[in-house]
Order: structure tokens, then sequence, then C-alpha cells
């Protein structure tokens, strides 16, 4: 924190060497926006009530995926985007083994040492990082998110399958009781003693990986794990096993890609807002803050960012106009319309602004038009009028798989009508339970809807629903 209010950051900190009354004093100035950033051990993050959080930056490795889901969940709470940033460098890996080496318990030693690869597995991937959360946490997530790096800057997709098949047939030939580095050790061929001692010198898939380098086979095997094609015991030894999709996998019955690792260029990201609105969003979130200190409560309990952001492009001038920005009932309306209005109007007049306009719809996100070889093929299919279990069928994939497919296509604006897909009537409940329990996760709104529609088409009307949301 010292150092960021050197850069002329408005910091402050929060950790376990300071009192119980500093802690509250810098989270009070926090939540009420008097500062912009916090600096705070992870413990700091599990309780904060504030939904307006933009970034969430973990400058140092986290010790697992758990922390790391639930400390990354305190953003954007708000509905608002948000940006969650991990920087990781195998120093932090370090420090974490040092700290797990001073345990006792041998089984504790075991179990921290299958988290921490879990986390480095996490930030070394390529594929989708939601879709590698939520498959940690035991719930399928078909298709990609769009939103996180991995996503927005993909890595070309190739057809592993081969190597793929050699890699389950050696789990398969040690008879499933040893982790990813051995069996990688095996495949290149390794002279290590314990190969020689039990003999897996003889087997048939000795050597047979020569040809690919040990971070090849680890993005592969990640890439295995990460799509459900292959499992991982959870008892602290990291041991691999098949599964039925391993076996498809073997039998040609799946086809498996991959996403190769490439450096990329980081585009910037383009704002919703035009420059004169953007001026004029923060002189309301400067009213809101003063309105915020008088009634001495946090400024999202007056408006939500997404509120302000859309009287800076609507530009309302009259009460009746104020009530149809977003957020805005009739309570809200007569205790703060006349300030916003006055505000507005004053702005407008003073940079020559048009007012009540329509707002500037411009995307909200940055959409990545990049498909994937395999979301285009079933794009195609979808073109020939093929249903989704038909394309499922042609090309050997679950009916799932392709919802997936088909929802991204949706979320980036392809053409696909959803009502071809799901039913109006399906529609309509599935929207309403996401507008009710929020869109972040499948199971809240199959649970909802007690289990009457299907989660392919939770997810497609999702993505639509999405897509709707784009503009502000």
């Amino acid at each position: 924190a010292y150092e960021l209010r050197q850069n002329h950051v408005s910091a402050l900190p929060y950790h376990a060497g300071m009192s119980d009354e500093e802690r509250t004093i810098n989270q009070t100035k926090f939540i009420r926006d008097d500062v912009d950033v916090i600096v705070a051990t992870v413990a700091f993050g599990m309780g904060i009530n504030k939904p307006d959080v933009r970034f969430v930056i973990h400058y140092d490795l986290p010790k697992n995926i758990e922390g790391y889901y639930q400390e990354t969940g305190r953003s954007g709470r708000d509905g608002e985007p948000a940006q969650c940033i991990l920087f990781f460098s195998y120093g932090d890996k370090k420090s974490i083994e040092y700290l797990i080496d001073q345990k006792d318990d041998e089984q504790e030693k075991r179990i921290a040492e299958q988290q921490l690869r879990r986390i480095i597995n996490y930030s070394e991937a390529t594929d989708c990082r939601h879709r590698i959360l939520l498959s940690y946490f035991g719930e399928d997530f078909p298709g990609n998110c769009g939103n996180c790096d991995n996503c927005k800057y993909p890595k070309p997709i190739e057809d592993w399958t081969i190597e793929a098949m050699k890699f389950l047939s050696c789990v398969a030939r040690t008879k499933e009781r040893f982790g990813m580095t051995y069996i990688i050790e095996v495949l290149r061929g390794s002279k290590n003693q314990k190969v020689l001692e039990r003999k897996h010198d003889k087997l048939s898939t000795y050597g047979i990986g020569k040809d690919r380098s040990v971070e090849e086979w680890k993005n592969l095997a990640r890439s295995l794990l990460h799509q459900g094609l292959m499992e991982e015991t959870t008892d602290g030894y990291s041991v691999l096993k098949l599964n039925q999709n391993s076996w498809e996998v073997m039998g040609r019955k799946i086809k498996v890609e991959i996403a190769i690792e490439k450096k990329h260029k980081i585009e910037k990201t383009t704002t919703s807002l035009a420059a004169d609105e953007q001026r004029l969003f923060e002189e309301l979130r400067a009213l809101r803050k003063r309105i915020a200190d008088e009634q001495m409560v946090p400024p999202y309990v007056i408006f939500h960012d997404s509120n302000l952001r859309d009287m800076a492009q609507k530009r309302p001038q009259t009460l009746d106009e104020f009530i149809d920005i977003s957020g805005v009932g009739t309570g809200k309306r007569d205790k703060y319309g006349k300030q916003f209005i006055e505000a507005i109007r004053n702005y407008c007049a003073e940079y020559g602004l048009p007012t009540n306009s329509e707002p500037i719809r411009e995307l909200a996100k940055v959409v990545d038009n990049s498909l994937s070889m395999t979301v285009m093929e079933t794009l195609e299919l979808y073109k020939k009028g093929l249903s989704i279990d038909a394309i499922a069928n042609e090309r050997g994939l679950k009916s799932t798989t392709i919802a997936g497919h088909l929802a991204e296509l949706i979320e980036k604006e392809q053409p696909v009508d959803i009502d071809r897909l799901v039913k109006p009537e399906h529609q309509e409940k599935i929207i309403a339970a996401i507008e009710e329990i929020g869109d972040e996760t499948l199971k809240p709104i199959y649970d909802y809807l007690q289990e009457r529609y299907s989660y392919g088409e939770i997810k497609l009307v999702r993505a639509f629903w999405r897509s709707e949301q784009l503009y502000f």
C-alpha cells in the first residue's frame, strides 16, 4: 500500500499486523469509496460486502484453487464487468513449497502439494479458465466463457488424438497407479531407476513419446483432465485414472483437440462510453459519493455504476425520463432525481452535449469473434438444418458439447436462431430464473427450475440472454 501511495494511487493496507480498529477503519473507507485500493491478505476478501469491486489482483500465487475461486468471486457482484488478474512466477512456487515442508503431518503435506500442483496447472493452462474452475468443482461447462485470457486470445487448436491415445494407453499399461510425471517419463523412454526396476521399459508404450517435449506432454495431460477425458485422485497422491471417455478416446470414438501455447499481443479494451459520456459518468459518481457521505452509507446503496452509466448515456431531463433509467424506482426517483437531473443538465450545458439522448450502443465488452475449428464445424452442420442430437451423432460428440458450441456461437453473434433450439415458452421460464438468481453458473438455475429443463437448454438460453445484455 505504501508503494502504491508513493506512485499516487489511493491505497490502504489490511493485514494481521494491524489492530482491529485500524482494519475496521480502512475497510470502511474502502467500502465507502474514500480509498480506491485495499492491499490485503486473503482473509480480508472473505468478509467484504462491496458489489462494485472492479479488480481483484493476486500479487502472489494462491495456495489452492478453492481460495482463488472464493477471492475472485468478490469482484463484479453488481453485474458490471470486472477483471481478475493473477501474477505467477516459479519463485512463488518455491515459497509455498517451503511452507509445505514445515508441516509435520505427512498426509497434510501430500494434500497441500496436490493443491499446489492444481493451482499451478490452472495458471499454466491453455483451456477456458471458467471451464477449468467449474470442472474442478464437479460442474460441466460445455463450450467456453469467451471472457478469460485463453478465450479472448486463443491459442491455435491442434488435433492431438494420436498423442492422447498414446498417453492414455500408457496410463492403462501401468495399471493406473502413477501420476503425470511418471507417465511422461515412460513415454519419453526415461532411464529412471524406478522405471527400470518396475520393468516399464518393456512396455509397448515405452519411448513412443520421444518426439514431444515434457512441456507438450504436460499440456496434453492437463487438457485431458480439464476436458473430462481422464481423472485424477484427490487423496494427495495425484494418481491418474481412466474413465469411460478415456476408453472412447483410445477407441477413436472421441477426437482430442488441444490449444497450443503461443505469444500474443494484448489488445486495448474498448470502453462502452464515449469520451463525453465517460466524463459525465465520473461527475455522477462524485455526486453519488457526496450523497453517500451525507447519509453515511456506501455509494452503491444510492445507485450502482450500471445505473450511473445509463444516466450518462440517456441524459434524462425530467423525472418521468429519470424513472426509465435502469435501477430507478419511484422511491429513488423522488429521493435523488432532482439532484442527478440538475447535474446532468449543468454538464450538458457546459460541454454542449445533447440531452435525453439515445445511448451510444457500443459493445459493453470486447467480443472475440475468433472461433475454433470444432465450433466452426458445428456451425456448418447447423446451417444445413441438423438438430443438436443429429450434429452430435454426425460428429461423435455429446449433445451437451454441441449445445456448448451453439451457445458460444450465439454469444459471438453468429447466425444461430434460439427459437429453433429451445421452445419460446421454455425460454421465458429460463430467462425469468436467470434474472431472479443470476447467470454465473448453471446448477443454481437448474435447481431453481426444479430440473424441468436440461442443462443444454439453460446453457443456450443463458447465451441468448447474455448476448442481449451486451448493449447498455
